[in-house]
């Protein structure tokens, strides 16, 4: 990889502080690269817009500033532009979670982030692909849910502030009053039926700016992680909370971890992928054949 990248900015990253941390960050960064260049999401050029122009001036070196929600956006922007193939995508985390770049062991500090970059570590990630409500395609990078995870991420998106704390005390404060919706899963020739707290699947092991929900995913590999939870007790949740921050939350009774080539869910319920909600219901899950080539740490998180 050249050392000339190219920066997409979400200036709205992380309730818009990511636009004041810009101002800051830009000075150190072209100096650090000669030769670089960034382009700011506004409101006549959506983020999208940015990585087509990247395209069109011949940029292969991406670095993506922003949250989940950021990368989410711009790997569906590569996928439907055709471009995963001859894009090398560099996340700088600036969000209010950025939980995918913890399983990337990607630093949020500017100078570790400047070496790690440096040090030019890649992996050939894997894209997951959401069919759901009614036929409508979005792809995922880190990991989406289903049930109580996906009315969460609702609620935090209507509360109208990010903070990495939030998606915790939302989660803890509607559990008593939430009623798990009745639905059906199926995943490689399983099916089970029954009311879930939660359905989560993905590629990378982390969410709500740290939890632990998927610690059997590995961003490289043929299948996506799963986990669910059925007919699970308030109190059991409550008092086995600790785990969500530990790779222990398989150890749970009514708990699964494990790992599937697709899944579908039938019934009535809401999704969410990488933090962003997205609507309802059905929803069938599987890996894209494109992989995308990412940059990360040396030593990425994977369970393998």
């Amino acid at each position: 990889m050249s050392t000339v990248p190219h920066f997409i900015v979400n200036p709205a990253a992380a309730a818009g502080r990511a636009a004041r941390w810009w101002r800051y960050a830009w000075p150190v960064l072209r100096r650090r690269y000669p030769g670089a260049s960034f382009g700011l999401a506004d409101a006549r050029h959506s983020l999208a817009d940015r990585l087509a122009e990247a395209g069109d001036a011949g940029h292969r070196e991406v670095v993506g500033v922003g949250g989940d929600g950021t990368h989410h956006l711009l790997v569906n922007a590569a996928v439907a532009q055709g471009r995963c193939g001859d894009l090398t995508y560099a996340p700088l985390p600036l969000g209010s979670g950025n939980d995918w770049c913890r399983t990337l062991a990607v630093p949020r500090n500017i100078l570790r982030w400047m070496d790690t970059y440096d040090r030019n570590h890649t992996v050939a990630h894997r894209i997951g692909r959401l069919t759901y409500g009614d036929g409508r395609v979005r792809h995922f990078i880190n990991m989406a849910g289903m049930a109580y995870d996906a009315e969460v991420v609702r609620r935090s998106a209507a509360a109208g502030y990010r903070h990495r704390l939030l998606y915790p005390l939302l989660t803890a404060a509607y559990l008593r009053g939430y009623t798990p919706p009745e639905l059906e899963l199926e995943y490689d020739g399983h099916r089970i039926t029954g009311r879930f707290h939660t359905i989560n699947l993905g590629l990378g092991r982390f969410c709500g700016g740290g939890m632990q929900l998927l610690p059997q995913a590995d961003p490289t590999g043929d299948t996506l992680a799963l986990t669910f939870a059925v007919e699970l007790p308030t109190t059991r949740i409550l008092a086995n909370s600790w785990r969500f921050y530990t790779s222990s939350i398989g150890k749970v009774e009514g708990v699964t971890t494990t790992r599937a080539t697709s899944v579908k869910v039938g019934g009535t319920t809401g999704l969410e992928a990488d933090g962003e909600y997205l609507g309802g219901g059905p929803v069938r899950a599987e890996l894209t054949p494109e992989r995308l080539r990412v940059q990360c740490g040396e030593q990425p998180v994977s369970s393998r």
